[in-house]
């Protein structure tokens, strides 16, 4: 029996300048709206993952966000995306240590998401469950609710 034993290694990045572009000239939009919080303690980190590969474990060839916690809910975008399949894992980092913080048998103890919301009981999500396509000049809005169990 495996249990649920992934971390988040998130970043902030720069925001980019706002250039006049038509939208199929500026990519893709994904909007992912994480919530409901269980308090407003902490920040919320979202990674996009452009395959499978390491997802949902580790950070390598991601593009991840970090937001403040300010209420029940936040919103991580990801602008300028080229069309694809993608997806998304979140965590609610309530302590602010960049972590997501487990149980001594690796059951996470803060929140935790992935897109489509297919979170087993006793396993990491997969990608299969958890992919999305984005298209061309497209906005995609995403609403990932957060798994508590600690």
């Amino acid at each position: 029996m495996s249990t649920v034993s992934f971390a988040f290694a998130c970043v902030v990045l720069p925001a980019s300048s706002a250039e006049a572009e038509s939208p199929s000239e500026a990519g893709a939009t994904v909007s992912a709206n994480v919530g409901p919080l269980r308090n407003n303690r902490g920040s919320v980190g979202c990674r996009l993952y452009q395959s499978a590969e390491g997802f949902p474990r580790t950070a390598k060839g991601t593009t991840s966000r970090r937001v403040k916690v300010t209420g029940a809910s936040t919103q991580c975008k990801f602008e300028r995306l080229p069309p694809g399949t993608y997806a998304i894992a979140v965590h609610h980092d309530e302590n602010d240590n960049r972590k997501l913080d487990t149980n001594l048998i690796g059951i996470p103890l803060e929140g935790y998401g992935v897109s489509n919301n297919r979170v087993p009981a006793l396993s990491a999500p997969s990608w299969e469950e958890s992919k999305f396509v984005v298209e061309s000049g497209k906005t995609v809005e995403l609403s990932i609710a957060l798994r508590y169990r600690g």
